[in-house]
């Protein structure tokens, strides 16, 4: 799956996402949805990268749960790749600039 294809959602403290970039990127607000079980509407966004960016990589939290989703620029498209697929050298930039990600509690682990 590509950057454009992506959607992300913000529900508050139970689903939200932060968005780290090598260049600043734009995140656009698409619509709001209503849940049937919820009260607070779900927001959601996509995001636009950078002319010049060349990954951006999306931590999603919902329900208390972390992930990341990495996006490789790939000529004019960003698509999603596995860590394990990461060339070390963005490895290491990309874990620079995450704040407490649960990818570096995962490499603090094994080392």
């Amino acid at each position: 799956m590509d950057l454009n294809e992506s959607k992300f959602y913000y529900a508050g403290e139970d689903m939200n996402f932060a968005v780290f970039s090598d260049c600043p990127c734009r995140v656009r607000y698409v619509e709001s949805i209503r849940l049937p079980i919820g009260l607070a509407p779900v927001e959601i966004y996509t995001i636009e990268p950078a002319a010049n960016g060349q990954w951006i990589v999306v931590e999603q939290k919902n329900d208390g749960k972390s992930s990341l989703k990495f996006f490789l620029r790939e000529g004019e498209v960003f698509r999603e790749n596995q860590l394990h697929n990461l060339p070390p050298h963005l490895k290491e930039q990309i874990m620079q600039r995450i704040p407490k990600s649960p990818w570096k509690s995962e490499r603090s682990r094994a080392a």
